[in-house]
Order: C-alpha cells, then sequence, then structure tokens
C-alpha cells in the first residue's frame, strides 16, 4: 500500500531496557507490582484488549459525553467502507462549504480549506493524530454523501457491536445532549477498532507529516496522546504505549481513551470527565500498568483441546457422537493472586447436529468462569468431517414430519389400535386353544355305556 505521507514511530531505549532484564534475571531488582488503581475521573474501565475481559471499572455503565473520542467509531465506519471496496485509502476527498460551515470555528483541525484535497488515509492520520473535525466531515460527506448519513451508519455499527447504551449525532464529538456513550461501550469499539492494521499502525503515531495538496504545503502535526509521543509534555510519556485517542470538551471533561502492551499482554483503558489533561494522561497510565503488572497471561485453551462431544444425526458412515475442540488458542489476563483452580469452563453444545459436517466447523462455545465473571470465550468445532447419508433428505422429511403433534397423535392412536386388535386376537387365540383342550380332556373321559 503507497504511503502517503511518513510517520515517525516511538523508540524504546533498548541498552537500558537489556540492562534491566539483565538485572531483573540476576535478581538485583524486585519488580514492584502496581496497587489497585483509585482514578478521580468520573467513569474509567480497564480491559483485557484480547478477551473484553473486564479487569477494572468504576462507572462504567453510566452515561458520559465523548467528546472527539467519537473519532474511534468515525475511523472504523471508514475503514469498513474501505473493506467492502465502497473507497480506497488513497482516494481524495474535498472539504465542502456546508461541511465547513457546520464546525465551531474554535474546534480543532488540520486547517483544510474549502475545496481542498486530500486522501482518505491523509484524512484518517488527521482525524486520529491531530483530532481534525474538518477531516471529520470530509470522510463522513466523502463516505456517505452527507454527515447525517454517515451518523447513521455510525449507529448502526454501534448496534452491531453490542452497544445498547451509545448514541451518535455527528462523526467528530462536539457536544450534543444525544450523543453519548459509556465507558464500557467505549473500551469495546476501541477494542474492535485495534483489530484493524491500519487504526493501529495511525494511532501509535508520534507525530505526522500529512502531504501536500492542492491548496496546501505538508502539515507537521504531534498527536493529541501524550502517552505515545515525548514531543509535546515527555512527563506523559509512557513507553508501552500503543494509541489510542483523546478527546476534551467544557461538558465531557478530559477523555482519553489508551491501550497498552507489554510481554503479550494487551490492555485498553477508557478514561472520560478527568479534571484536565494532567489527570488524564498520569491515572490512564496508573490503569494501564495496573492491568500489565497485577494480571498474568494465563493459557485457558489450546487449539485442538476437546471441550466436548455432540449427538450427530444421518451420518453416511453410522456415526453417533463427534468431539468438539478449541477453534484457537485462548490466553487472558488473569489476577496474579488469583487461584486457577477455580476457573469453571461452562460449554455451550446443541444437542445434536446435522449431517453434512465439515471438519473445523463450528459448532459450540466455551466458556472459563471465575468468581462469576467469564474471562474468556473459545469457539469449539468438529474435528471431523461427515458426510451425509444417501437417504439423509428422506430422515430430514420424516423428522419434520414426526415434529407435527396431530402427526404424533395418529401414529401413536393407530398403534395403539393395532395393539389393541393384535392383544385381542391373541387373547381370542389363547381362549380357544383352551377351550379345546377342555373338550380334549371331556372326550378322553368318557366312557361309553356297555351292553
Amino acid at each position: 500500500m503507497k504511503k502517503a505521507v511518513s510517520c515517525i514511530f516511538k523508540i524504546r531505549h533498548a541498552a537500558v531496557a537489556a540492562v534491566l532484564a539483565a538485572l531483573l534475571a540476576a535478581g538485583n531488582i524486585i519488580p514492584a507490582f502496581a496497587a489497585k488503581p483509585a482514578p478521580t475521573a468520573t467513569a474509567v474501565i480497564l480491559i483485557d484488549a484480547n478477551t473484553g475481559n473486564v479487569l477494572y471499572e468504576k462507572n462504567a455503565d453510566k452515561k458520559m459525553y465523548p467528546a472527539s473520542t467519537t473519532k474511534i467509531m468515525t475511523a472504523l465506519v471508514a475503514l469498513d467502507a474501505v473493506k467492502n471496496e465502497e473507497i480506497s485509502l488513497d482516494q481524495p476527498l474535498a472539504l465542502s462549504q456546508s461541511a465547513y460551515d457546520s464546525l465551531d470555528i474554535d474546534g480543532s483541525s488540520i486547517a483544510l480549506k474549502v475545496g481542498e484535497s486530500m486522501t482518505l488515509e491523509g484524512l484518517l492520520q488527521g482525524l486520529l493524530i491531530a483530532s481534525g473535525n474538518d477531516a471529520a466531515v470530509t470522510i463522513a460527506e466523502g463516505i456517505s454523501g452527507s454527515t447525517e448519513e454517515f451518523v447513521i451508519r455510525m449507529n448502526e455499527k454501534a448496534k452491531t457491536l453490542g452497544l445498547e447504551n451509545t448514541s451518535f449525532v455527528n462523526p467528530h464529538g462536539l457536544h450534543n445532549e444525544n450523543h453519548y456513550t459509556t465507558a464500557k461501550d467505549m473500551a469495546h469499539l476501541a477494542r474492535e477498532a485495534m483489530k484493524n492494521d491500519t487504526f493501529r499502525s495511525i494511532v501509535e503515531c508520534a507525530h505526522i507529516y500529512l502531504p501536500t495538496t492542492n491548496m496546501s504545503d505538508k502539515r507537521y502535526f504531534i498527536n493529541t496522546n501524550n502517552l505515545v509521543s515525548r514531543m509535546r509534555y515527555p512527563y506523559y510519556f509512557y513507553d508501552k504505549a500503543t494509541g489510542i485517542k483523546t478527546g476534551s470538551t467544557t461538558e465531557a471533561g478530559y477523555c482519553l481513551v489508551s491501550s497498552a502492551k507489554d510481554r503479550g499482554k494487551s490492555v485498553i483503558c477508557v478514561l472520560f470527565d478527568a479534571e484536565d489533561i494532567s489527570v488524564s494522561h498520569n491515572e490512564s497510565k496508573e490503569v494501564l500498568e495496573y492491568g500489565l503488572t497485577a494480571f498474568n497471561l494465563r493459557s485457558l485453551a489450546k487449539r485442538d483441546d476437546i471441550f466436548g462431544e455432540v449427538r450427530v444425526k444421518q451420518a453416511a458412515d453410522g456415526t453417533d457422537h463427534i468431539l468438539l475442540s478449541a477453534a484457537e488458542n485462548l490466553d487472558a489476563l488473569f489476577p496474579d493472586d488469583g487461584n486457577s483452580e477455580n476457573i469453571e469452563v461452562v460449554t455451550e453444545i446443541p444437542e445434536k447436529v446435522y449431517a453434512p459436517i465439515s471438519s473445523g466447523q463450528i459448532i459450540g462455545k466455551a466458556k472459563f468462569m471465575y468468581e462469576g465473571k467469564e474471562i474468556g470465550s473459545v469457539d469449539l468445532c468438529s474435528t471431523v468431517e461427515i458426510k451425509r447419508h444417501i437417504f439423509g433428505f428422506v430422515m430430514t422429511f420424516f423428522e419434520w414430519l414426526w415434529s407435527f403433534k396431530t402427526v404424533k397423535f395418529v401414529v401413536y392412536t393407530a398403534l395403539g389400535l393395532v395393539l389393541a386388535f393384535v392383544t385381542l386376537v391373541i387373547v381370542g387365540f389363547v381362549r380357544a386353544i383352551k377351550k379345546s383342550k377342555r373338550k380334549k380332556r371331556r372326550m378322553n373321559r368318557y366312557n361309553p355305556p356297555r351292553y
């Protein structure tokens, strides 16, 4: 994919990390595990990015204003359009006069001019790194024809993702009473967005050069998320951070959706309505660190581990049961002080399945529970291929027929009548035999008179 701009990523201090690792291995440094956080922000949640499992929450279901963290959904809907081949990342889009007029003059922007064209990829970078409201409306109009139609897509996507307490009114997050979400909904939205390679590569950029356009030279922007950049406020930088998006309005306070990764562990934090930028960044860092130090990766399932069996009908070879295995490996963050022996496995397997069945076909699910909460789940699939019996369609017809109560009543009634008739015949036959025997005995005892 042709890059429209150059992106400079965070540089880790490899030498320092190597020295620390060596000291740890030698036992000279004892790692300090983060204490359970106590953020002052109104709503906070921390989830395992791999499983979606909630690791910490505070007012996670409280209705909140998301401000510019809204742009996570804007980007995700745009990337869905790319995936569906409605538009390409190198497609130029222009800011219209109506879109420009709809914006708050004091809102964040990438300084687009009316009629100025920029590729969708450049707009996405301006949207997520510089938090450009002008980039948001340009993307919305370019993909859907109007911001109103694009917002419909945003809400449809929210519904598809199961975000039950979320409502969008615009693509940029400027305040509106009917534009809201919750920390929990936003965390699951961010988790979905981070599965997209393009989205993930953008939000981890420390700073960006946007390309020359038909009306402007290159533009330079520093990521508003200071966890991934030392450029503006180096004291907020967090070397494990991988994204994601900031936001702030008078009504929403300071918001930060962040993510971090370390030694295979990956977490996402949503923090809404912090007092200021310092609180939003420092408390997010504290919550992220808690997730990466107070929890360890635990293998819950390995691909091909057997978790149950299911009855099979209409198999060509007479197979009546098949085994179900994990469709993939599953690792989940588990409390460092937790007891893994208390993890329970709850399977959801149908009573029966019908041939044909392909190897690897998803049939059920295994959920892993700890202290009453789900900490992960994995699909269960068939371990073998089963072909359908040559008369499977006939079997299906009769099974369908048998599902009707009237048919069952008629069949059972007929069988009852037949059974009654057979019983009467047998009883009559037995009586006839007994009668014949009695007659024979009387004949044998009869002595005619002699003259």
